[in-house]
């Protein structure tokens, strides 16, 4: 089988997800094939010949060789200033490399200003009209010698995110239009999410059964399994497979591979999460067991940092982590969970690699918290935020504002209690909240459509304490980043890679205090 894992996704580390696939496969004597086409589609057009006038594309044009350079060298990361200037001069070659009066893309993004990515018409559309995709020069040279060279019934296409959609079906649409003998198959992410809604998934609700042979919702390990052949197999569980990765050149500071613990989250009661709308189920195995498959990956690949993807790691194997000196960094998403109130268990994290922590904090307001159903005690956040900072861990809080338990006030107890605590948070993360679409908490309140489209997960909601999401933006623009802004010691996020590449700034990371 051929997996492609298609542009735009943030050029900095391999996807995780092809890799378990491949994992599964070969181990049932499957031959399989993985290839980035997002890191080499992105660099396609970085590197082709772009029509570079002004003087700011000019010079990144002369420079941009070593500017991919740089990149990858740890000593850009010591200066803030200079890594922005590479980053925004990068960015810029890849907006000059397409028609900038119809499409934006950045290392982050991707646009198109006459196709939706949450129409389904339209993204037939995209399949049908591949050629005017900026991709598809991309298509012709480098994915068609892949696909001409295997002799795999099936080709699959891993939609992970909204920024792939159009370019996925385009890439569909170019597959179907020139290797009619392959069957198409597609899953990821973003493909289980509109799966999940209600209606999606029989033959007359699914909009893209003339194109795509086999949709696979959730995990893809089992259901690809059946469809080669194999029977029914317990395992569950794969070490990922990363030899692809080899081959590709990934914007980071040395060599960071993903790894996810478990599947879905073992709180999934936040009322505002839109995983718990789709009832994912949560699923793992015993933390020594997990272990035992990081350190098999570790052994075989030897990364220099890894990057747990869970929804968020769990205590347990935080606990493993611990106790492990597992010789590369790490860092990933967490719960404010009552270990972290032990300074001794963070600086064991900290000894055993963890360089930085990302947390979901949404609210610094009690009230609002204990709505969500979050699980979250301002007083112990406290806690965890200045034990982190002690044993040198850097701290990535996420904030979420707008949300219908939330009001004005309950904003300005979030300011306050960031600004109370801005000395032991290294960096921020500011959100406008998003209603999912079939959640319970949409049949309580009047919405209107979020984006127009048959695939919108989303909706536009009447507040019921008219903090309207115009106000929250008004709020967030105008008092709480100028407010912050003064004296404050916060660190500035990496643009379009954001803590992708936050935790490389870790420069003090043996001087717990920093």
């Amino acid at each position: 089988m051929l997996l492609i894992f298609p542009p735009v996704a943030k050029p900095c580390e391999p996807p995780a997800g092809v890799a378990l696939l491949s994992s599964a496969l070969k181990a049932h004597g499957l031959p399989c094939t993985v290839y980035d086409a997002s890191v080499e589609g992105l660099m396609y057009l970085i590197k082709s010949d772009l029509d570079a006038t002004d003087s700011w594309s000019l010079r990144a044009k002369k420079n941009r060789e070593k500017i991919l350079a740089d990149l990858k060298i740890p000593a850009l990361y010591t200066n803030v200033d200079r890594y922005h200037q590479r980053v925004y001069d990068l960015n810029r070659l890849l907006s000059i490399s397409v028609d900038q009066s119809r499409f934006k893309i950045s290392l982050s993004d991707y646009a198109d200003n006459q196709l939706s990515s949450v129409d389904s018409g339209d993204l037939l559309k995209s399949a049908a009209n591949h050629k005017e995709n900026p991709f598809f020069p991309f298509f012709e040279k480098k994915i068609r010698p892949m696909i001409q060279a295997s002799d795999a019934e099936y080709v699959g296409i891993s939609l992970c995110y909204l920024n792939q959609a159009l370019i996925s079906f385009a890439l569909a649409g170019w597959i179907k239009a020139n290797f009619k003998e392959k069957k198409l198959v597609m899953g990821g992410g973003l493909v289980g999410s509109w799966m999940s809604r209600p209606g999606f998934g029989d033959t007359f609700n699914n909009p893209f059964s003339d194109l795509i042979d086999v949709l696979i919702k959730g995990e893809g390990e089992q259901p690809l399994l059946a469809l080669l052949g194999v029977p029914n197999t317990t395992r569950k569980h794969y070490v990922p497979d990363y030899e692809f990765a080899k081959n590709h050149s990934y914007l980071a500071p040395g060599s960071i591979l993903p790894f996810r613990a478990s599947i879905g989250c073992y709180w999934s009661k936040c009322r505002f999460c839109p995983e718990k709308a789709e009832t994912r189920p949560y699923s793992t195995q015993r933390a020594a067991m997990v272990l035992e498959d990081l350190i098999k990956m570790m052994n075989r690949y030897s990364p220099d940092y890894v990057h747990f993807i869970d929804n968020a790691v769990t205590p347990a194997f935080l606990r493993a982590l611990s106790e492990t000196d597992l010789g590369f960094r790490w860092y990933g998403f967490v719960r404010f969970e009552k270990e972290f109130l032990n300074l001794d268990f963070c600086h064991s994290l900290k000894k055993s690699g963890c360089d930085m922590l990302k947390l979901g904090l949404e609210s610094g307001d009690q009230s609002v918290l204990d709505q969500m159903n979050k699980g979250t005690d301002l007083g112990m956040v406290s806690k965890i935020l200045e034990n982190l900072r002690a044993a040198g861990i850097l701290t990535y809080v996420y904030l979420l504002f707008g949300t219908s338990f939330e009001d004005e006030a309950a904003a300005r107890k979030t300011l306050e209690y960031i600004q109370e605590h801005k000395t032991n948070i290294d960096y921020l993360n500011l959100a406008v909240f998003n209603l999912p679409k079939f959640s319970e908490d949409a049949d309580e309140l009047e919405t209107q459509e979020f984006y127009h489209g048959d695939l919108s997960l989303y909706l536009n909601f009447v507040h019921p304490k008219g903090w309207e999401r115009r106000r929250v933006k008004n709020f967030l623009d105008k008092e709480f980043k100028k407010k912050l802004a003064i004296g404050s010691q916060f660190r500035k996020n990496p643009a379009y890679f954001s803590s992708n590449h936050a935790m490389f700034f870790n420069l003090l990371e043996d001087k717990p205090g920093r």
